[in-house]
């Protein structure tokens, strides 16, 4: 983000202008607090781990103060609801979008040293390096701001999006290459998925099942009607039943609407920002490059290449937009929480869990959960990939071997971010992109079949937008390698990444194009 974030307060009425000046404590989430629907209420241990979250919402000290006015949030609130448009919101979004789009870059500086660091700090619930001054005065301009902003109406601006409002709102910012699957409805998007996410009924291999029940726990907005959940079952291309319900028989069409906000969940809070980027990306990035020995550091940089590798999957750059995450994800009106339906605490237990879930595990049980969850074309791509990130990374780094203890897990560490980073974040990153940005992952419960209109279709292509930041392809950081044999064996990874994505059988996935792949993962 830049700081050209901070003059968004110019936007604002004099009070909000006036709130924003004085002391502040760390976000309080004054924008209209969603009340839970009742149900299922956290228990004492999940309430103080939303609390410990909430307290490590990263904002500087100076912006820190326990004791803001309540007549400010009140003048805040009562603002919000007498303008009855969505006109401030859409302002903080544009300024959301303009500063977290980036275009095509190459952030991956080959001529710095490999950036080990002892100094971490944490932001909600996981470990990042610390970004400059500047960006942190301008991460926490942008959760200052946001927090106050009104949530979004869908009663007004109920018109469909167009083409021209997609241009618009997307401008230069993302569309890094054309390989994004497209498709014209939440239920298309998810058929054209199954095969990532339906896995074989053990009585009929014809039949698959994806089970987003694991979803139904977690307490809704008050008012809501459903929650979250549902397992579907698909054969011949087609959903056949949701739970008990089958086509054909009353409540259908409405089970798989229901089903359909679970998966764009699962796809874009579960296995996209929470486990991807944090679970596994930004857990092995701390873990190759912080608190580590002279005598490890030198290991790497000495070795010109297999060094070269560390750098590219490892730059600071990554670890700054998972700091960013807290306006994608986190415990207080973030981007995500105000297109749910889900109360800011559920949202925010929800991401505790499916990160310590996956966080526990190993690249190998990794690997083994997420290809389980869908058909054997699509577990034996994982599988593939994996293999072939293990054997690059074994070749770049053969002679480095003897320097590491047996029980180091270091070169297994880097191969699981060479898979994440180039073949699953591929798909479920870089893929998805215009899913996100059209609302064929249409988050917001209603029961109903899912309307892209302006006031929704603003804030999810601000979803997509501002979670953009691109690295090197692995065309490209290929040439920087340092002996043939090395760019020789690259090559030949980006060719097994290819018949990866040929094995899951999900049409248009296909990394035929290096310029498709990214080396280091992206938000």
């Amino acid at each position: 983000m830049k700081t050209s974030l901070v003059f968004f307060a110019l936007l604002l009425s004099p009070w909000q202008i006036a709130a924003f000046q004085l002391p502040r404590p760390k976000p309080r989430y004054v924008a209209n607090i969603p009340e839970d629907d009742g149900g299922c209420t956290p228990t004492k241990l999940e309430q103080k781990k939303i609390g410990q979250v909430k307290k490590n919402m990263f904002v500087p000290g100076v912006l820190r103060n326990p004791h803001l006015p309540r007549w400010v949030k009140r003048i805040q609130r009562t603002i919000s609801r007498k303008n009855n448009n969505n006109d401030a919101l859409f302002r903080g979004l544009d300024s959301i979008r303009t500063e977290g789009g980036t275009p095509m870059q190459r952030i991956v500086d080959i001529g710095k040293n490999i950036d080990f660091t002892n100094k971490t700090q944490t932001i909600m619930w996981f470990e990042v390096k610390p970004q400059k001054i500047v960006g942190e005065i301008s991460l926490a301009a942008a959760l200052t701001v946001f927090e106050f902003l009104p949530p979004l109406l869908l009663d007004v601006d109920k018109e469909l999006m167009l083409e021209d409002d997609y241009a618009e709102l997307i401008g230069p910012y993302i569309l890094p290459y054309e390989n994004l699957m497209k498709v014209g409805s939440p239920i298309e998007c998810f058929l054209r998925n199954s095969p990532a996410f339906c896995a074989p009924t053990p009585d009929d291999d014809t039949v698959s099942v994806c089970d987003m029940d694991y979803l139904e726990r977690y307490q809704v907005q008050k008012g809501t009607k459903h929650r979250y959940g549902g397992v579907a079952y698909v054969k011949d291309g087609n959903i056949t039943k949701v739970g008990d319900v089958k086509r054909g028989d009353d409540g259908f069409e409405l089970k798989v609407n229901l089903f359909l906000n679970a998966f764009a969940v699962h796809v874009i809070v579960d296995r996209h920002a929470v486990m991807a980027h944090l679970a596994i990306y930004q857990k092995y990035l701390m873990s190759l490059t912080t608190g580590k020995s002279d005598k490890y550091k030198s290991t790497w940089e000495k070795n010109k290449s297999a060094g070269l590798l560390l750098k590219a999957l490892t730059p600071r750059r990554t670890s700054e937009v998972n700091t960013n995450i807290q306006l994608l994800i986190g415990p207080g009106n973030s981007l995500v929480g105000r297109a749910t339906s889900f109360t800011n605490d559920a949202l925010t237990l929800l991401n505790i869990e499916q990160y310590d879930k996956y966080f526990a595990m190993s690249p190998t049980e990794i690997i083994h959960d997420i290809g389980s969850s869908g058909s054997k074309g699509w577990q034996d791509a994982c599988q593939h990939a994996w293999d072939a990130a293990q054997k690059l990374v074994g070749t770049i780094c053969k002679d480095m071997e003897k320097d590491f203890a047996e029980d180091d897990t270091s070169l297994r560490d880097l191969a699981m971010l060479l898979w994440t980073g180039t073949f699953y974040h591929s798909f479920i990153g870089d893929f998805q992109l215009d899913n996100v940005n059209r609302g064929n992952l249409p988050l917001l419960l209603t029961g109903e079949k899912h309307r892209q209109s302006v006031a929704y279709g603003t804030l999810s292509t601000t979803i997509g937008v501002s979670t953009m930041t691109r690295t090197m392809d692995v065309m490209t950081a290929g040439k920087y390698l340092y002996t043939d044999d090395d760019r020789t064996a690259w090559d030949a990874y980006m060719e097994e990444l290819v018949v990866a994505a040929s094995k899951t059988g999900i049409d248009g996935f296909t990394l035929s194009n290096p310029a498709d792949s990214y080396n280091a993962i992206d938000f």
